[in-house]
């Protein structure tokens, strides 16, 4: 059965991805545990999760959330704040523009995503 967004709006679709670049394991899997816990409480189904311990270009489990963003999979991304996805402004504005294409919504569960964008000088990117 493939379910499409507007039957999948009872139980949203999240993806659940941590990163660090310190290299910490444990980290990343503390920050994984407390998204897991966020998305049970609030009622998401969970369809993926990337835990990765690297600050390099290849992030494949980045790529993995993007590919599932592309083919409709996933209705929603949750983080523990914005720079799990870049610090570095230009990759990071590629990234949510992906999202917004496919009408992901984003979640920061530990910051305001506003004020994080803002700090981001991305402030002109809508967020719901």
């Amino acid at each position: 059965m493939e379910r499409r967004k507007q039957d999948a709006l009872f139980f949203p679709r999240v993806w659940l991805y941590a990163r660090t670049g310190s290299g910490h394991r444990a980290v990343a899997e503390q920050q994984l545990a407390e998204l897991r816990e966020w998305a049970t409480c609030n009622g998401y189904s969970i369809v993926g999760q990337s835990c990765e311990c690297a600050d390099s270009f290849w992030r494949p489990g980045l790529f993995a959330m993007l590919r599932a963003v592309r083919r409709g999979d996933v209705d929603t991304i949750a983080i523990t704040r914005l720079s799990r996805l870049s610090r570095r402004k230009r990759k990071l504005s590629k990234i949510l523009a992906i999202l917004q294409l496919h009408d992901v919504t984003l979640i920061a569960t530990e910051m305001n995503l506003r004020y994080q964008l803002y700090l981001y000088g991305l402030k002109g990117i809508s967020v719901s």
